[in-house]
C-alpha cells in the first residue's frame, strides 16, 4: 500500500489519494497530561472490574433469606441433585434482581460521568474522550450480565435507558460500537446480529461524533458496518456484511449490498403472513413473547448461580478440615463436570424444544420463533462459554456440533462455533472452516424469519469471517477469501476461488 493512498472495501481496493494536511492540527499534549490520563485509565479499569461485583451481594443475599427462611420445603434435601434444583429455583428472582440492577447502575454511572453528548469534534487527549472511554468500558462490562436482553422486547428499554432515541416496536440485537445519544431508530426497525451502528471516529488525534439515524422499517443485516453521520431513509435494507453509500445515494425502499456496496435493483418481498404476526401482535403474542424472553434473560444466569452454589457448600467443609489437595480435585471435577453438564443441557433441550430444523418460513411474532431464539440464546450463553469455545480446532467440536444435529464428515477443522439451526448445516469431509466463520442459516427478512440449508462440500477452504447464506451450495474444493460472503441461493463451482462481499471469482 504505497503512502497517502485511501483503501476500502472487501477485498481491499485503491479508492484515491488521501491528504493527512486535511485533519485540523493534532493537538498538543503535555507530560503532566499524560500522566494523569495514564493513572485515570488504570483506575478506572480497576473501578469497572470492581463495580460490577456490587448488584451481585443483592441477588445473593435475596438467596439465602429464601433458603434460610425455609419457604421451599418440598425442596430440601442434601443429594446433590436436590440442591440444583434448589438453588436453580431460588436463583430466579435473584437473577432478575441482578439484571434490574446492573441495568440501573451502568445507567447511574452514564448519567454521573457523561453528560448528553452533542454532534462535534474533541481531542483524544481531553475529558470528554476518558469520560466517554469510561462510559464505554461499563456499557461493554455489563454485557456479562445484559447479553440475554439484546434481540428481545427488552432491549429497545435498556438502549432508551442509556440515551438512545428508540421508536416503537424496534428490534435490536447485539449492536456494537454505537454512541447511544447520538443514535436514533425509528418505529418498526431491525437492528441483525454484530452490527457496526454508529461508532465514533479516531482520526488525527480527534474523535468525531455525529448523529446515525435509521428510519422506519429500515433493516441492518447481520456484520453490517454502518458509519456515523448515516441516515438511512424509510424501508432500507443493508445486507450481511454490507456498508453504506454517501446519504444522498440512499433512496426510500433501497437495497445495498456489499463492500463498497451495491444497490440492488429488486429484492425478494414475503408475503402471505398478516401483520399481526410481522409488525401488528395482539397485547396477548407480545405478553407470551415476554414471557419467553424473560426466561431465556434469567436461565442461564440461574444455572451458573445455582452450580455454583452447590459447589460452594460441599466444598466449604472439606477446605474447612484444611484438605486442600481434595478441595484443588473436587473444584476441578466440578469445573468439567460443569463444562459437560451445561452442552448437554442444551443438547437435551434442542431435542425436546425443537427437534429438528428444516426449511421453513416462520412469522416473528409466533412460539417457533421464540423457542429457536431462545435455544440460540441458551447455546450461546452456556454451552459456547462454558465448553464449546475449549474445543474450537480440535477434532471434539464437529463430535459435539453433530449432537446438536449438524452433519459435519471426517477430518474437519472447525474454529468457530457461529451455527444456530444445526441440522441445516452440512459439511464434508477435510474441510476447513477458520475463525469467525459463519454457515448461516437463517435470516429475518420482512418480520419472517427464513431458514434453509447450508452445503459445504469437501475439502473447501473458508478464510477468517467469510459466511455463507442459506440455500447455498459450496462444491468440493473451493476456496472462500477472508470476509467473503456467498449470498443466499448461490453454487460457487467445485475447485473454484471466490473472494469479496458480494463473492467474485478471484483473481
Amino acid at each position: 500500500m504505497p503512502a497517502g493512498r485511501l483503501w476500502r472495501g472487501s477485498p481491499a481496493q485503491d479508492a484515491g489519494a488521501f491528504d493527512p494536511a486535511s485533519n485540523p492540527p493534532r493537538p498538543p499534549v503535555t507530560r503532566l497530561r499524560h500522566f494523569g490520563e495514564a493513572v485515570f485509565f488504570l483506575v478506572g479499569a480497576l473501578l469497572i472490574a470492581t463495580v460490577f461485583f456490587l448488584p451481585v451481594f443483592p441477588s445473593f443475599m435475596l438467596i439465602d433469606w429464601f433458603d434460610t427462611a425455609d419457604h421451599f420445603r418440598w425442596l430440601q434435601g442434601n443429594a446433590i441433585p436436590m440442591q440444583l434444583v434448589r438453588y436453580f429455583v431460588l436463583a430466579f428472582p435473584a437473577t432478575a434482581v441482578l439484571i434490574v440492577l446492573t441495568a440501573l447502575l451502568s445507567a447511574l454511572i452514564r448519567w454521573s460521568v457523561l453528560p448528553r453528548l452533542k454532534p462535534g469534534s474533541w481531542p483524544v487527549h481531553s475529558n470528554l474522550y476518558c469520560a466517554k472511554w469510561l462510559v464505554n468500558q461499563i456499557q461493554e462490562s455489563s454485557l456479562n450480565v445484559l447479553h440475554g436482553v439484546y434481540a428481545t422486547v427488552f432491549a429497545p428499554s435498556w438502549y432508551r435507558l442509556l440515551g438512545a432515541r428508540v421508536g416503537r416496536d424496534a428490534e435490536i440485537s447485539t449492536a456494537l460500537g454505537l454512541v447511544p445519544d447520538m443514535l436514533t431508530l425509528g418505529d418498526e426497525t431491525f437492528v441483525a446480529d454484530a452490527v457496526m451502528l454508529g461508532d465514533e471516529k479516531i482520526d488525527g488525534g480527534w474523535m468525531t461524533m455525529k448523529p446515525t439515524v435509521v428510519s422506519r422499517r429500515s433493516f441492518i443485516g447481520n456484520g453490517s458496518y454502518i458509519p456515523d453521520g448515516t441516515v438511512l431513509p424509510e424501508n432500507v435494507l443493508i445486507g450481511v456484511h454490507s456498508t453504506v453509500p454517501d446519504n444522498a445515494a440512499i433512496r426510500n425502499g433501497d437495497t445495498w449490498l456489499g463492500s463498497p456496496p451495491i444497490n440492488l435493483p429488486a429484492r425478494e418481498e414475503t408475503a402471505g403472513f398478516p401483520e399481526k404476526l410481522t409488525f401488528r401482535p395482539s397485547p396477548l403474542r407480545r405478553l407470551a413473547r415476554g414471557l419467553v424472553e424473560a426466561f431465556r434473560i434469567i436461565a442461564p444466569h440461574a444455572i451458573v448461580i445455582s452450580v455454583g452454589y452447590t459447589i460452594v457448600l460441599d466444598v466449604m467443609p472439606i477446605a474447612g478440615a484444611g484438605n486442600w489437595g481434595e478441595v484443588v480435585v473436587e473444584l476441578a471435577l466440578a469445573g468439567l463436570a460443569y463444562g459437560i453438564g451445561t452442552f448437554l443441557f442444551v443438547v437435551l433441550l434442542k431435542w425436546m424444544l425443537l427437534f429438528r430444523y428444516g426449511r421453513r418460513s416462520a412469522p416473528m411474532w409466533t412460539p417457533f420463533v421464540w423457542l429457536s431464539e431462545a435455544m440460540t440464546n441458551m447455546y450461546e450463553g452456556i454451552a459456547v462459554p462454558n465448553f464449546m469455545r475449549y474445543l474450537r480446532g480440535t477434532p471434539w467440536l464437529p463430535a459435539a456440533l453433530n449432537l446438536l444435529g449438524c452433519r459435519i464428515g471426517r477430518g474437519v477443522y472447525l474454529d468457530t462455533t457461529d451455527m444456530t439451526e444445526f441440522d441445516c448445516v452440512k459439511i464434508g469431509d477435510y474441510s476447513e472452516l477458520n475463525a469467525l466463520t459463519c454457515p448461516q442459516t437463517h435470516l429475518f427478512e420482512d418480520r419472517v424469519m427464513k431458514i434453509d440449508q447450508v452445503d459445504i462440500g469437501s475439502r473447501v477452504y473458508m478464510a477468517p469471517r467469510s459466511a455463507v447464506l442459506y440455500s447455498a451450495v459450496v462444491e468440493d474444493n473451493a476456496r472462500l477469501g477472508p470476509l467473503t460472503l456467498v449470498m443466499k441461493g448461490e453454487q460457487i463451482p467445485a475447485g473454484s476461488s471466490w473472494r469479496g462481499c458480494p463473492a467474485a471469482p478471484a483473481r
